[in-house]
């Protein structure tokens, strides 16, 4: 369950504004809003429901919480939001109670146009378990093989499919969002890590559930990894009334090899042998038409969400789920030399290496999360999982929302409860930000791994600069860093004195080793490259001149 009652954001007193190249202090107290949320309860109130005053200030009243999981799903489970004044003396608290919101369909539904698998592969839905592609003791196929040798990017004509269209640019996502009085929309490609990083703090670190793995895995780390820990960013762009949440790629240079790798499979799991071919080059001339995409709307609270649906069998409760293509252990660890790592192969169904278990054991960590908000969203079934290295598959397997629910939350109805909490958390946010900046295109920034409390997360708020970000970004591609306005010369940072035991905070998954951090460390570990010239990391920044930055902090 999500161990929290009770959610208070503030602003930090060291959050600063740049003006002409210099640092300054914000007077904090003139540039607060009030969370316009309703109904209102005094501190007193919350006590009396049962809440506390302050969430986490009476050391010994974890036995009291801890007994009161069995309430929780019931109705004890209220997230507030603390208005923004700052020092907080006498505040009142906003109480959140997701049972009083639910999810409507916006729009018609086209689920009969959506496609269906290919190659025989509809088996997998309805038999638990992972299916090898090639029967590895006998080496019967137990699907099409041709299926097995993955298509290059270089060999696919990528411009025939569908172009991805982001929230603020879909027309009838801000129609649907005009008509309904909604004030945000966006998708499940913008929305989930967000909501992710605000699920970390409303369950106070809550780990998933590995119990099932076999013993190997025993010593192995349960929490999330520290690439689903990383800062999310997300832009708000302001049209017309309503606000397109957009994931903030300022800095992402390049797709990589496995999103686009994800697109080719999608289509070559959904179509027949035929048809694909007429996707490779050389004859993708064939293709007339480029079908319009599949999406599924949904209203909820202040917000109009956008979920693409892949796949369709009638025959699953909710008929529709997604399709997902999960690059083996060795890709993820290094993308831009993934064809290396085309020699790891997937071996057997158990063991720490080379096994089926291993990549669902790392989805578990870092990806689950994603994948169950997302089928939330869609109100989808399930996913549908193909596992390969780039170079060939080697299974597939259906995954349940239910059973992902079962992982990350214990049940569905404490999977349910927490979605439409970190949803409504995250529409009465942005309603904060965006009264701070109206109708400016804003970017918040959401970071749960930089606080060492669990129930703590840091959020930044700055106005959107296009020029200075294209600038940035132009930079950053063609050098790989920002170089500031007095820099000429750029030369890497000076290593510490124990850079050889530098650990990346990032890192998305573990070594079996971590001998940087100890024999008994369960945490993940990556050790840098050490370098040998100095540069001052200040000159690094990029700072925007023109608009202050906000930062906040989230407290639960």
């Amino acid at each position: 369950g999500i161990a929290s009652s009770a959610a208070r954001l503030r602003p930090r007193p060291d959050a600063a504004a740049a003006v002409d190249g210099e640092v300054s202090k914000i007077d904090l107290a003139d540039n607060t809003k009030v969370v316009d949320a309703s109904p209102v309860y005094s501190k007193d109130e919350v006590e009396a429901a049962g809440g506390t005053s302050e969430p986490g200030a009476e050391k010994n009243s974890r036995k009291s919480r801890m007994g009161a999981r069995s309430e929780f799903v019931n109705e004890r489970e209220p997230v507030v939001v603390h208005d923004m004044s700052y020092p907080i003396q006498t505040s009142k608290w906003y109480r959140i109670i997701p049972e009083n919101a639910d999810f409507a369909q916006v729009g018609s539904s086209h689920i009969h146009r959506v496609p269906k698998l290919g190659h025989g592969l509809e088996r997998v839905l309805f038999s638990p378990g992972v299916h090898c592609l090639q029967d590895p003791h006998s080496g019967v196929y137990n699907f099409d093989p041709y299926i097995r040798n993955i298509t290059q990017p270089a060999d696919f004509d990528y411009d025939k499919l569908t172009p991805y269209i982001t929230s603020s640019k879909d027309n009838m996502l801000m129609s649907y969002a005009r008509k309904s009085n909604k004030q945000f929309v966006g998708s499940t490609s913008s929305m989930t890590h967000v909501l992710s990083h605000l699920y970390f703090v409303v369950s106070a670190g809550k780990q998933p559930d590995i119990s099932s793995m076999s013993m190997a895995f025993a010593d192995m780390p349960s929490r999330f990894t520290r690439g689903m820990r990383y800062p999310a960013s997300i832009a708000l762009r302001y049209h017309d009334g309503v606000y397109g949440i957009d994931a903030d790629k300022s800095f992402d240079v390049q797709d990589s090899i496995l999103s686009i790798l994800g697109k080719s499979l999608e289509k070559l799991l959904s179509s027949t042998p035929d048809e694909f071919e007429m996707f490779k080059k050389g004859n993708s001339w064939k293709v007339k038409d480029i079908p319009e995409e599949n999406y599924h709307y949904v209203s909820f609270d202040d917000f109009i969400l956008r979920s693409q649906l892949d796949c369709r069998d009638d025959r699953l409760p909710r008929r529709t789920f997604d399709l997902k293509t999960r690059g083996s252990l060795a890709v993820r660890m290094d993308l831009e030399n993934y064809e290396v790592s085309k020699g790891y192969q997937i071996l057997s169904m158990k063991g720490r290496l080379q096994s089926f278990e291993r990549e669902y054991y790392d989805m578990i960590r870092s990806a689950f999360l994603k994948y169950n908000f997302q089928t939330r969203i869609g109100n989808m079934d399930g996913i549908f999982v193909a596992y390969h290295n780039t170079a060939r598959m080697f299974g597939f397997q259906y995954i349940p929302r239910k059973e992902m629910d079962r992982v990350l939350f214990g049940n569905e109805p404490t999977g349910t409860k927490a979605f439409k909490t970190v949803l409504i958390l995250l529409g009465k946010l942005l309603r904060t930000f965006t009264e701070l900046y109206p109708q400016k295109d804003i970017r918040v920034t959401f970071d749960s791994a930089s606080s060492s409390h669990t129930q703590q997360m840091d959020i930044w708020v700055e106005v959107l600069n296009d020029e200075a970000e294209a600038a940035a970004m132009q930079q950053y591609a063609e050098n790989g860093f920002v170089r500031s306005a007095a820099q000429t010369k750029m030369r890497p940072p000076k290593p510490s004195e124990d850079a050889t035991t530098a650990v990346d905070p990032f890192a998305t998954a573990d070594p079996l080793e971590n001998s940087s951090l100890g024999e008994s460390s369960t945490e993940d570990s990556l050790v840098d490259d050490p370098v040998d010239d100095y540069l001052d990391p200040a000159d690094e920044i990029y700072i925007n001149t023109e608009q202050p930055i906000f930062k906040y902090t989230l407290e639960t």
